[in-house]
Protein backbone atom coordinates (compact mmCIF):
# COMPACT_ATOMS: atom_id res chain seq x y z
CA UNK A 1 0.00 0.00 0.00
CA UNK A 2 1.01 3.59 -0.62
CA UNK A 3 0.80 6.46 1.85
CA UNK A 4 1.78 10.13 2.08
CA UNK A 5 3.35 11.17 5.37
CA UNK A 6 5.37 14.14 6.65
CA UNK A 7 9.09 13.83 5.96
CA UNK A 8 11.57 13.64 8.83
CA UNK A 9 15.30 14.21 9.10
CA UNK A 10 15.76 10.44 9.10
CA UNK A 11 14.50 10.36 5.50
CA UNK A 12 17.35 12.46 4.17
CA UNK A 13 19.65 9.65 2.98
CA UNK A 14 16.84 7.83 1.16
CA UNK A 15 15.71 11.09 -0.40
CA UNK A 16 19.21 11.88 -1.64
CA UNK A 17 19.47 8.43 -3.25
CA UNK A 18 16.09 8.79 -4.99
CA UNK A 19 16.80 12.31 -6.27
CA UNK A 20 20.23 11.27 -7.51
CA UNK A 21 18.64 8.33 -9.34
CA UNK A 22 16.15 10.70 -10.95
CA UNK A 23 18.97 13.02 -12.07
CA UNK A 24 20.88 10.13 -13.63
CA UNK A 25 17.73 8.91 -15.38
CA UNK A 26 17.15 12.40 -16.79
CA UNK A 27 20.75 12.46 -18.03
CA UNK A 28 20.29 9.11 -19.75
CA UNK A 29 17.22 10.52 -21.52
CA UNK A 30 19.18 13.66 -22.46
CA UNK A 31 16.68 15.93 -20.73
CA UNK A 32 17.91 19.50 -20.68
CA UNK A 33 17.71 20.24 -16.94
CA UNK A 34 19.27 17.03 -15.59
CA UNK A 35 22.43 18.85 -14.46
CA UNK A 36 20.44 21.27 -12.32
CA UNK A 37 18.85 18.38 -10.48
CA UNK A 38 22.22 16.72 -9.99
CA UNK A 39 23.71 19.89 -8.52
CA UNK A 40 20.88 20.33 -6.02
CA UNK A 41 20.42 16.79 -4.70
CA UNK A 42 21.38 17.68 -1.13
CA UNK A 43 19.40 20.91 -1.20
CA UNK A 44 16.23 19.17 -2.38
CA UNK A 45 16.66 16.32 0.09
CA UNK A 46 17.33 18.88 2.82
CA UNK A 47 13.74 20.08 2.54
CA UNK A 48 12.96 17.34 5.05
CA UNK A 49 14.62 19.56 7.68
CA UNK A 50 13.13 22.90 6.65
CA UNK A 51 10.80 24.86 8.89
CA UNK A 52 9.38 27.18 6.24
CA UNK A 53 8.31 24.30 4.00
CA UNK A 54 6.13 21.28 4.49
CA UNK A 55 7.81 18.27 2.89
CA UNK A 56 5.87 15.06 2.39
CA UNK A 57 7.07 11.68 1.20
CA UNK A 58 5.24 8.97 -0.69
CA UNK A 59 6.08 5.62 0.87
CA UNK A 60 5.28 2.04 -0.02
CA UNK A 61 4.47 -0.47 2.70
CA UNK A 62 5.31 2.22 5.30
CA UNK A 63 9.02 1.94 4.50
CA UNK A 64 10.39 2.62 1.02
CA UNK A 65 10.32 6.23 -0.19
CA UNK A 66 9.27 6.43 -3.83
CA UNK A 67 8.30 10.08 -4.12
CA UNK A 68 8.29 13.46 -2.40
CA UNK A 69 7.02 17.00 -2.67
CA UNK A 70 7.30 20.19 -0.64
CA UNK A 71 4.33 22.45 0.01
CA UNK A 72 5.26 26.11 0.28
CA UNK A 73 2.85 28.82 1.41
CA UNK A 74 4.53 31.79 -0.29
CA UNK A 75 4.45 32.57 -4.00
CA UNK A 76 7.44 33.10 -6.24
CA UNK A 77 7.23 36.88 -6.86
CA UNK A 78 8.20 36.64 -10.53
CA UNK A 79 5.49 34.06 -11.30
CA UNK A 80 2.46 35.32 -9.39
CA UNK A 81 0.84 38.74 -8.99
CA UNK A 82 0.41 40.48 -5.65
CA UNK A 83 -3.32 39.72 -5.57
CA UNK A 84 -2.71 36.06 -6.42
CA UNK A 85 -0.09 35.81 -3.70
CA UNK A 86 -2.69 36.97 -1.18
CA UNK A 87 -4.96 34.03 -2.04
CA UNK A 88 -4.83 30.85 0.01
CA UNK A 89 -2.71 28.47 -2.03
CA UNK A 90 -0.30 25.56 -1.85
CA UNK A 91 2.84 25.98 -3.97
CA UNK A 92 4.32 22.62 -4.91
CA UNK A 93 8.09 22.56 -5.05
CA UNK A 94 10.69 19.85 -5.60
CA UNK A 95 8.32 17.05 -6.56
CA UNK A 96 10.42 13.97 -7.33
CA UNK A 97 9.53 10.32 -7.92
CA UNK A 98 11.60 7.16 -8.19
CA UNK A 99 12.43 6.70 -11.89
CA UNK A 100 12.20 2.93 -11.50
CA UNK A 101 8.51 3.39 -10.67
CA UNK A 102 7.66 5.92 -13.39
CA UNK A 103 5.17 3.54 -15.04
CA UNK A 104 2.93 3.94 -11.97
CA UNK A 105 2.35 7.68 -12.59
CA UNK A 106 3.32 8.60 -9.05
CA UNK A 107 3.74 12.27 -9.97
CA UNK A 108 0.07 12.43 -10.89
CA UNK A 109 -0.83 10.66 -7.66
CA UNK A 110 1.11 13.21 -5.61
CA UNK A 111 -0.56 16.07 -7.50
CA UNK A 112 -4.02 14.63 -6.84
CA UNK A 113 -3.14 14.17 -3.16
CA UNK A 114 -2.06 17.82 -2.91
CA UNK A 115 -5.28 19.02 -4.56
CA UNK A 116 -7.35 16.87 -2.21
CA UNK A 117 -5.42 17.97 0.88
CA UNK A 118 -5.75 21.62 -0.10
CA UNK A 119 -9.51 21.20 -0.30
CA UNK A 120 -9.58 19.56 3.14
CA UNK A 121 -7.52 22.44 4.55
CA UNK A 122 -9.80 25.07 2.97
CA UNK A 123 -7.06 26.17 0.57
CA UNK A 124 -8.31 27.54 -2.76
CA UNK A 125 -5.48 26.68 -5.17
CA UNK A 126 -2.59 24.35 -5.78
CA UNK A 127 0.09 26.09 -7.84
CA UNK A 128 3.49 25.32 -9.26
CA UNK A 129 6.00 26.96 -11.57
CA UNK A 130 8.84 25.58 -13.67
CA UNK A 131 11.32 26.66 -16.34
CA UNK A 132 10.82 23.69 -18.66
CA UNK A 133 8.16 23.81 -21.37
CA UNK A 134 8.08 19.99 -21.43
CA UNK A 135 7.49 19.89 -17.68
CA UNK A 136 4.77 22.52 -17.99
CA UNK A 137 3.06 20.36 -20.62
CA UNK A 138 3.33 17.38 -18.25
CA UNK A 139 1.67 19.38 -15.48
CA UNK A 140 -1.12 20.33 -17.85
CA UNK A 141 -1.78 16.60 -18.28
CA UNK A 142 -2.26 16.56 -14.49
CA UNK A 143 -5.10 19.07 -14.98
CA UNK A 144 -3.09 22.16 -14.09
CA UNK A 145 -3.93 25.21 -16.17
CA UNK A 146 -1.20 27.44 -17.57
CA UNK A 147 -1.74 30.93 -16.14
CA UNK A 148 1.18 32.76 -17.74
CA UNK A 149 4.73 32.64 -19.05
CA UNK A 150 7.11 35.13 -17.46
CA UNK A 151 10.81 35.92 -17.45
CA UNK A 152 12.67 34.97 -14.26
CA UNK A 153 15.36 37.18 -12.65
CA UNK A 154 17.92 34.93 -14.36
CA UNK A 155 16.44 35.61 -17.78
CA UNK A 156 14.79 32.20 -18.21
CA UNK A 157 11.15 31.62 -19.09
CA UNK A 158 9.02 30.47 -16.17
CA UNK A 159 5.65 28.78 -16.54
CA UNK A 160 3.06 29.41 -13.81
CA UNK A 161 0.31 26.82 -13.48
CA UNK A 162 -2.57 26.30 -11.07
CA UNK A 163 -5.33 23.82 -10.30
CA UNK A 164 -8.46 24.44 -8.25
CA UNK A 165 -8.48 22.61 -4.93
CA UNK A 166 -11.11 19.89 -4.72
CA UNK A 167 -11.71 16.54 -3.10
CA UNK A 168 -10.43 13.58 -5.15
CA UNK A 169 -12.48 10.50 -4.12
CA UNK A 170 -10.46 8.11 -6.29
CA UNK A 171 -7.42 8.63 -4.04
CA UNK A 172 -8.83 6.05 -1.64
CA UNK A 173 -8.04 3.35 -4.21
CA UNK A 174 -4.33 4.08 -4.04
CA UNK A 175 -3.50 5.82 -0.79
CA UNK A 176 -4.05 5.12 2.86
CA UNK A 177 -3.76 7.93 5.35
CA UNK A 178 -0.17 8.57 6.33
CA UNK A 179 -0.90 11.03 9.12
CA UNK A 180 -1.31 8.47 11.89
CA UNK A 181 1.20 5.76 12.85
CA UNK A 182 -1.70 3.53 13.89
CA UNK A 183 -3.08 3.14 10.38
CA UNK A 184 -3.92 -0.50 9.68
CA UNK A 185 -3.47 -1.90 6.19
CA UNK A 186 -6.49 -3.69 4.59
CA UNK A 187 -4.94 -7.15 4.92
CA UNK A 188 -4.24 -6.66 8.60
CA UNK A 189 -7.75 -5.29 9.16
CA UNK A 190 -9.19 -8.45 7.59
CA UNK A 191 -7.10 -10.60 9.91
CA UNK A 192 -8.29 -8.63 12.95
CA UNK A 193 -11.93 -8.96 11.91
CA UNK A 194 -11.55 -12.69 11.32
CA UNK A 195 -9.91 -13.16 14.72
CA UNK A 196 -12.76 -11.26 16.39
CA UNK A 197 -15.30 -13.50 14.68
CA UNK A 198 -13.43 -16.61 15.81
CA UNK A 199 -13.35 -15.40 19.42
CA UNK A 200 -17.06 -14.52 19.35
CA UNK A 201 -17.94 -17.96 17.97
CA UNK A 202 -15.79 -19.67 20.61
CA UNK A 203 -17.51 -17.72 23.37
CA UNK A 204 -20.94 -18.61 21.96
CA UNK A 205 -20.13 -22.33 21.90
CA UNK A 206 -18.66 -22.14 25.39
CA UNK A 207 -21.76 -20.37 26.71
CA UNK A 208 -23.99 -23.05 25.16
CA UNK A 209 -21.86 -25.79 26.74
CA UNK A 210 -21.99 -24.21 30.19
CA UNK A 211 -25.74 -23.72 29.96
CA UNK A 212 -26.39 -27.29 28.83
CA UNK A 213 -24.92 -30.57 30.03
CA UNK A 214 -21.68 -29.37 31.54
CA UNK A 215 -21.60 -30.16 35.27
CA UNK A 216 -18.15 -28.88 36.17
CA UNK A 217 -16.59 -25.48 35.66
CA UNK A 218 -14.51 -25.06 32.51
CA UNK A 219 -11.10 -23.48 32.98
CA UNK A 220 -10.08 -20.96 30.34
CA UNK A 221 -6.33 -20.43 30.06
Amino acid sequence: MLAMRPATSEDRRALEAMIQARSEWMKSKQLSNWSSWGQHVQELAGNCMRRDGDMWVLVEDHRRIIGCTTILRTAAPWAWTTSEAEEAAFYLNGTVTDPAERHRKLGTLIADWAVDRAARDNICWVRRDCTSSALAAYYEKQEFNLVREVSTPGGRTSYALERKAERVPTLARWLISGESPTVTAPLLRDEVVESARFIAEARRLLSRSLGGTAKTPVAIS
